[in-house]
């Protein structure tokens, strides 16, 4: 889902940092992935997912039934709705009924209504944001033809309706108000760029279902040339697709963090504002882990984008044992246990609705007294 966490924000001292870490954030927020992006879209053209499956069958296998080629969806494929409507909500502080059906319109798989004070409205639902691991937040139209976000959404650990997160802080006074959060071109654009492979700027109706969610050319760029030299047996092939496995430590952290939010230069707020927590590559760089490990700990160190993550947490351990454990070993071992690493170093916290993160600021973390 993509609606902003707004918190107050609380300044606090930089404790705990090295001055490599200063410096390594400083080289983190001064490069970026669009320099090494930007002349790979340029001069080609999108092919699709089943061009790339010719020569990449296994991975794009495996890739199409991720979360990351799931995070957009046509409403009316959604499984976890079409067993689940009608659903209905009611949003006692501001006083407003909801209720998900499916739409009288044949053109519309479901309609999204707000009650409010002998007003009723209703949003025509195009496109489910998020796979569904967590939540589902709905784009859809209103009878002028104003899009929006809608203002609840459909939660995965209580398989109902609740406000969307960060919608809490919005105070309704109409139908309309409550219904949706509303969407200028630039708002839509943004808000789409992370959920389609490209197409991010068409009207939602215009999206097309291959575009629909994070596709093999969202990450490496549009395959008509990289397809074109190897059909022709061209031996280099360099600068035609981009492998984001190989950029450095930091310039991965801001390719990824395009769509996961990408380091700030703000650290008292990154380490006082638990909210981050959401914000995988804005927590790795406060670690001591990334700093001192030599550009070896990046987000491909231990998550494959192809794939979900893994369900266990000993699955990290290799991970963390690659750096501490073992002659090559480059960090202290842990004096506490050689597995589920992670659950201690990297806790799970409950954050946003119905909602728990893994905290990427890896550190020692001290029991409360």
């Amino acid at each position: 889902m993509n609606v902003p966490f707004r918190r107050p924000v609380r300044k606090g001292p930089l404790l705990g940092l090295s001055l490599r870490a200063l410096l390594s954030l400083a080289v983190v927020t001064c490069t970026g992935p669009s320099l090494t992006q930007e002349p790979v879209r340029a001069r080609q053209v999108y092919v699709g997912a089943d061009k790339c499956a010719q020569c990449h069958s296994d991975i794009v296998k495996i890739h199409a039934v991720s979360d990351h080629a799931q995070t957009l969806r046509r409403v009316e494929r959604i499984p976890e709705l079409l067993t689940q409507v009608p659903l209905s909500f009611r949003d006692q502080v501001h006083q407003v009924d909801y209720r998900l059906e499916k739409s009288a319109d044949e053109r519309v798989g479901f309609d999204l209504i707000a009650s409010k004070g002998g007003q009723t409205e209703r949003l025509q639902l195009i496109w489910g944001l998020g796979a569904g691991r967590k939540g589902i937040t709905f784009i859809g139209r209103d009878s002028s033809g104003k899009y929006g976000e809608s203002r609840v959404s459909w939660y995965q650990r209580i398989r109902l309706l609740d406000i969307t997160t960060g919608a809490e802080f919005s105070k309704p006074n109409t139908a309309h108000e409550a219904l949706a959060g509303w969407l200028d071109s630039n708002e839509r654009q943004t808000c789409f760029s992370c959920h389609v492979t490209h197409q991010a700027d068409a009207i939602p109706e215009e999206i097309q279902q291959t575009s629909a969610g994070v596709q093999c050319e969202r990450c490496h760029g549009p395959g008509s040339g990289h397809i074109e030299a190897v059909s022709q047996g061209k031996e280099s092939v360099a600068g035609l697709i981009l492998n984001p496995g190989k950029l450095n430590a930091s310039d991965q952290l801001n390719y990824c963090g395009q769509c996961h939010r990408a380091p700030s230069a703000n650290l008292g707020q990154v380490m006082t504002d638990k909210s981050t927590i959401r914000f995988p590559a804005q927590r790795l760089v406060l670690s001591r882990c990334y700093d001192e490990s030599a550009g070896r700990l990046k987000c491909t160190t231990c998550h494959n984008p192809h794939e979900n993550l893994p369900e266990s947490l000993s699955a990290y351990d290799p991970k963390c044992l690659s750096c501490h454990d073992g002659k090559a070993a480059i960090g202290s071992p842990c004096p506490a246990a050689k597995n589920n690493c992670v659950s201690c170093h990297m806790p799970v916290k409950p954050l946003m609705k119905h909602s728990e993160f893994a905290d990427h600021w890896i550190r020692r973390i001290r029991a409360a007294k």
